[in-house]
């Protein structure tokens, strides 16, 4: 009896602490707890990559406001921790959140949104000709190797990638 009424208050916790946060904290940074840094084009997509890395329970993402250093922004911090608990900090321009791991019905792998004015830093994989910005993410989609894609207009600064 007492075996069972150590389990039934152990999934009542279980239950209470695994709840779906899904609130993002602007201007705050999780301390500590760095598992990777790498580059998102928002606090959301940096929610997402969070949600699917196998270790992260937090993140935080670095805004254009957050520092001058430009090879800072667009990081995104992932972050573990074993008490399951980070302390916050105040950051101007940075946005911190939890993963969805405990949100089932916000989990989807996809994102679907476009970013204008937005070149993700990296390596190209591929430089090909498309007729939209749609055809182009298309191509992205059904590559397993790429990650994002940018889709230069006849405004874009380098002319090369024109």
């Amino acid at each position: 009896m007492i075996l069972l009424c150590q389990m039934v208050c152990f999934l009542l916790f279980a239950s209470v602490s695994g709840d779906c946060v899904t609130m993002l904290f602007r201007d705050t940074c999780f301390q500590g707890g760095d598992i990777t840094t790498i580059f998102t084009p928002n606090a959301k997509h940096c929610q997402l990559v969070c949600t699917h890395h196998p270790r992260c329970l937090f993140f935080t993402f670095m805004t254009e406001a957050s520092s001058q250093d430009p090879t800072k922004w667009f990081t995104c911090v992932l972050k573990d921790s074993v008490t399951e608990t980070l302390p916050k900090l105040n950051m101007s321009g940075a946005i911190s959140g939890y993963s969805f791991k405990q949100c089932a019905h916000q989990i989807n792998a996809c994102n679907k949104d476009l970013y204008v004015n937005l070149d993700m830093k990296g390596m190209n994989y591929n430089v090909s000709i498309t007729k939209s910005a749609q055809e182009c993410q298309e191509r992205c989609t059904n590559d397993i190797h790429c990650h994002f894609f940018t889709y230069a207009t006849r405004w874009f600064p380098s002319m090369h990638h024109r």
